[in-house]
């Protein structure tokens, strides 16, 4: 899997030897699981339990790049939450976000695909704090949040954290994800707009173009499973049309880049299978099942042959994981 990664003056102004943004290229990348190890490092040697969440709703839109200009000058939230997730992809790669409006509710959701990058919980409280900043450039008062959710489970007390956001989150979801009010995705920036909308638009289009054609396919294709795993069954015609591709085209492509599609498949079953048996209590059947195996009997032959150890060896040995995955 290739290494993902997160770009910005955001990972040297957070934990670089740079005092601010000015000093680092807005173009650097840092390995992202670097990133999210020194976060989750200082987060533990901090005893502010609202330190992460904090840093992200203090962190200014030009420390995003490309990104925060084409955020800053969106007349309001629900265009500014919009941009932004569109154009996350050029900020930081093998991660999903999404902006989803059902009802009178919007939900602003974020994952971290790559299943080798663990823990994170510095990195979510960071995230869902830079989409609560953002909403605070419009106005957004602190009773419209109406849910919270985070995939790691507490590890502090939470008075402080549910005393600043005004309600207590909920812990091991499937997903980081922020709800409010959907009727506050119309309000207006709070200050005059700065910044030309029509033309950073542009050069975030330029960039997410960019950024396709220089991703080789196979990683897309790599990214896209990741993002379906343990949402319905994977094949190969459905990754085609979701990345605009015949399945033909997608078969030439992949065999250009010596990486069939079955054996992209396996790599993401292997990785993303061994997480869910270290780092959760899960029945063997029911990974089985996110998997895409059609029954336990291949998800445990499957892993055997990989590991050398069965999905239970495997689960009692999760602290050795780093030894075992790569």
């Amino acid at each position: 899997m290739q290494t993902s990664w997160i770009r910005g003056a955001v990972a040297f102004m957070l934990l670089g030897p740079e005092a601010d943004a000015a000093h680092a290229p807005a173009e650097s990348a840092m390995s992202l699981h670097n990133f999210v190890s020194r976060l989750e490092d200082e987060r533990a040697a901090s005893g502010d339990s609202l330190r992460s969440w904090r840093s992200g709703e203090t962190l200014p839109l030009a420390s995003i790049g490309v990104l925060g200009e084409a955020i800053a000058p969106r007349r309001t939230l629900g265009e500014a939450l919009r941009i932004f997730t569109r154009g996350f992809p050029v900020l930081q790669s093998n991660s999903a976000i999404s902006l989803e409006v059902n009802g009178d509710e919007a939900h602003v959701s974020y994952r971290v695909l790559d299943p080798r990058i663990w823990p994170r919980r510095a990195d979510a409280e960071l995230t869902l704090g830079l989409i609560r900043g953002i909403c605070d450039r419009y106005a957004v008062p602190r009773d419209a949040i109406q849910d919270l959710c985070f995939e790691h489970q507490p590890d502090r007390d939470l008075r402080h954290l549910a005393h600043h956001l005004g309600r207590s989150p909920r812990f091991g979801q499937d997903e980081n994800r922020i709800t409010f009010s959907a009727r506050v995705l119309s309000h207006p920036l709070r200050h005059d707009v700065v910044g030309d909308a029509v033309a950073t638009a542009k050069n975030l289009d330029l960039a997410l173009t960019e950024l396709r054609r220089q991703t080789p396919v196979s990683q897309r294709v790599h990214q896209m499973i990741l993002s379906q795993m343990e949402r319905g069954a994977i094949n190969q015609a459905h990754v085609a049309a979701q990345l605009g591709m015949s399945e033909r085209s997608l078969r030439r492509a992949l065999a250009v880049e010596g990486q069939p599609f079955h054996a992209i498949l396996e790599e993401c079953r292997r990785t993303h299978g061994f997480a869910l048996l270290v780092r959760s209590d899960r029945l063997f059947g029911e990974i089985a099942l996110l998997l895409g195996y059609s029954d336990q009997t291949a998800f445990s032959r499957a892993f055997s042959r990989w590991y050398g150890a069965s999905p239970r060896e495997l689960r009692k040995m999760g602290s050795e994981e780093v030894s075992v995955i790569r």
